[in-house]
Formats: C-alpha cells, structure tokens, sequence
C-alpha cells in the first residue's frame, strides 16, 4: 500500500510542475503585446495632456473691434464672442502689433476694462504696468466686452495679441480696424 501511495504523490508533483498550456501562454503574450502597443500609441500621439497644454484658441475667441475716439483719446470695445474651460482675464497677456510686426509700448495710462453682460465693470488691468487691479480671476463669458483704452494713440490697423498664461498655450490675434 505504501507503493500505491507513493505512485500517486509522484504523479501529483509532476502534474504541478508543468506550466500553463501554450494556448494560454499564446492568449497572455497577445493580450500583453496589444497593451503595450496601446499605451505606447497614446504617450506618441499626443493624446496626454499635461498642465499649459490647452490651446487658448480653443477656449477664448474675440469679435472684431470697434474704434472709437473723441479730440484727446482712442478705446476699442471687442465682444468676447467664446469663453470656455474657465478662463480667467488673469490667464490672459495682452500686447500690441503694428502691421509690420512691431511691438507697441504701452503708455502708463493704457488699460483694458472687462464688462459684464449688464455693463458693469469686472475686471480693470493697466497695460501699460501689466497688473490687475480688479478682477483677475473673473471667469469670461460669452457676451462679456473689453474696452481697451489707450489714450492719444491710433491702433487702428495693429493686431491685439492676446497669449495664453498658467495652464493655456499658444496666442490668438484680433485685428483692429
């Protein structure tokens, strides 16, 4: 009987000494090759997105500018026509281009004023010092204006560059009639 016993351990051993079949082992190669190639697919093609990645273009659009001016001074009033993904006005860098290509000096007394839909006054920044001193963190909205005031001179004919900051990437221009 102690043989019978020893047969059979001996059988049990080399059953779980033996691998996986090869159709599994087959499936699991396949299966971990398909993975592989799926992340790798991803990280090349650009479909992860870090922080500074979203494209301003794709979260803010400006109509077109209307001049206005009287003897001493010129303001431009642009509707902003889309806002999307929680923009702020402080995640905005103003500057202006001549048709040249030039960049205009802002004078000290420059500003740009951001109104709400009922006209009030959100948002105040100084172009010509590039500081807020009211509302950098207003999220825009759609029908919101900006009025950009730079006193005795013309930027009719110049490109109003407006660059991405913080977590937006990239610059759109609005020319100014």
């Amino acid at each position: 009987m102690q043989f019978g016993f020893r047969a059979k351990e001996v059988r049990w051993r080399k059953a779980r000494q033996r691998g996986v079949s090869p159709i599994i082992a087959t499936i699991l190669l396949v299966a971990i090759t398909v993975v592989l190639a799926a992340v790798l697919y991803i990280l090349i093609s650009g479909l992860t997105k870090g922080p500074g990645n979203t494209p301003i273009g794709t979260a803010l659009a400006f109509g077109t500018p209307v001049p206005a001016t009287n003897k001493w001074a010129h303001w431009y009033n642009a509707t902003v026509a889309s806002a999307g993904g929680g923009i702020t006005m402080g995640a905005t860098n103003w500057q202006f281009v001549t048709a040249t290509g030039s960049i205009v000096s802002p004078a000290a007394n420059w500003t740009l004023n951001l109104l709400s839909i009922t006209a009030t006054v959100v948002g105040t920044y100084n172009l010509g010092t590039g500081t807020w001193t009211l509302g950098s963190s207003t999220p825009l909205t759609s029908q919101m204006q900006v009025v950009i005031y730079s006193g005795s001179v013309a930027l009719d004919g110049d490109h109003a560059v407006v660059s991405g900051s913080g977590s937006y990437s990239g610059s759109i221009s609005v020319s100014i009639p």
